[in-house]
């Protein structure tokens, strides 16, 4: 007699297998007792079910990518993903987390190269949405200090900041899918930079230069001086100007005080 985890097994390979005919999906269709055509339709319930709720559940995440690939190539780009990688985390709100580098593997979407960039910076947009609220550092936070404490203030970035750099104009094609936004552009094979953002809890993607997306990257890894953070971006970039960049920055709700 199989165990519990056994029969688990074989139900959900049934469930992602290409058809009720596969030998995954006869194999479970046994472990049944009762008429098979009743087994098959139940079956064809659940397969049906869960090839739902991962296109409902990609589609929120990814709406981008379906608008450039159109409705039925994403729904069947879905379902292939749905069988190569089923889901292991009860929370959905995490399913999806390796879309784009299937996209990248996925032979159909090869003629797009850009489309898996486009996926890589919706998904900061999915996980930004869903980072946990704090306190962002303001214009007034730094107005009420003197000015060797702002310089020596610790900061990292707020949980819901994302910097992003592509090889593809990744930004400007995610932006001029949102309303009032630009034009696609001309010519998708272009470097872009920017950094995801949700002030009021309303997601965006900020163009910005790639000498600050790095410098804010930099974040990720340790904590920093405000005024090392600034003047690492002036190292990279000597146009730089710390004086426009740090108020867009806290404007945006980037920085928080480092623990």
């Amino acid at each position: 007699m199989r165990s519990h985890d056994a029969l688990q097994q074989v139900f959900a390979q049934a469930l992602v297998a290409p058809t009720l005919d596969d030998a995954g999906a006869a194999a479970c269709l046994s472990i049944f007792r009762g008429d098979e055509d009743a087994t098959r339709g139940r079956m064809a319930y659940y397969r049906g079910n869960q090839q739902a709720t991962a296109l409902s559940v990609l589609s929120n995440a990814y709406p981008v990518v379906r608008a450039l690939l159109g409705d039925e190539f994403f729904e069947a780009l879905c379902d292939a993903y749905r069988r190569a990688h089923p889901s292991r985390d009860p929370d959905l709100h995490r399913y999806g987390a390796v879309f784009a580098d299937f996209l990248r593997t996925f032979e159909p979407v090869a003629p797009y190269p850009y489309v898996p960039e486009v996926a890589r910076l919706e998904w900061h947009c999915h996980e930004a949405y869903y980072a946990d609220d704090e306190a962002p550092l303001t214009v007034a936070d730094l107005t009420a200090l003197p000015a060797d404490a702002i310089a020596a203030m610790r900061v990292t970035l707020t949980r819901c900041t994302r910097p992003f750099t592509s090889a593809w104009d990744a930004v400007t094609i995610w932006r001029a899918h949102q309303p009032d936004g630009p034009a696609l552009p001309d010519d998708p094979q272009q470097a872009s930079a920017g950094v995801v953002v949700r002030p009021d809890w309303r997601v965006n993607v900020l163009p910005a230069t790639a000498a600050e997306v790095v410098a804010l990257a930099s974040l990720a890894s340790a904590p920093m001086d405000l005024g090392a953070l600034l003047q690492h971006a002036v190292t990279l970039d000597p146009q730089f100007d710390p004086a426009q960049a740090l108020p867009r920055w806290l404007h945006a709700g980037m920085l928080r005080r480092a623990p």
